[in-house]
């Protein structure tokens, strides 16, 4: 475990301190609230494309829910995901044309081929990221019975 996930439970952190935990545990696909269980399935059991985008319910080890409610994602996934595959795209489109001598459909193929691929395999971090987003702002913990 990284230093900076060794934070006592009940901790209050500053914010700036609690951002760099979060963004750790968010490249690293684990719980915002313990840093421990992972968001998704590991890759090794997965079975269809869904799988790979299908989140877990929530973390077993301190009941933090990853879904609340339908539609949850679809904001990460729209803006988000779609602004680093965009931002991307554009900068590959103009890196290629400008240093290769390349037909309009080859520019296409080997801009569009990678971003479908960056699309997919961003999608698991994006969530990631948009779920300890909101916990860092709005956190939702469980009510202590």
């Amino acid at each position: 475990m990284a230093m900076a996930d060794k934070v006592p439970a009940g901790t209050k952190l500053p914010l700036i301190r609690r951002s760099w935990v979060y963004l750790n545990r968010t490249a690293r696909l684990r719980c915002p609230e313990c840093g421990i269980s992972p968001l998704f399935p590991p890759a090794r059991r997965v079975e269809s494309i869904s799988d790979w985008f299908t989140m877990l319910p929530g973390c077993p080890r301190c009941g933090y829910a990853y879904d609340r409610e339908p539609g949850y994602f679809l904001f990460a996934l729209w803006m988000i995901n779609f602004a680093i595959v965009a931002f991307v795209g554009i900068g590959l489109l103009f890196l290629l044309d400008s240093y290769f001598d390349l037909s309009t459909a080859q520019l296409l193929f080997f801009t569009l081929v990678p971003l479908w691929v960056l699309g997919i395999l961003s999608t698991r971090h994006t969530k990631a990221f948009f779920l300890a987003l909101d916990h860092l702002l709005s956190p939702h913990l469980k009510d202590p019975d």
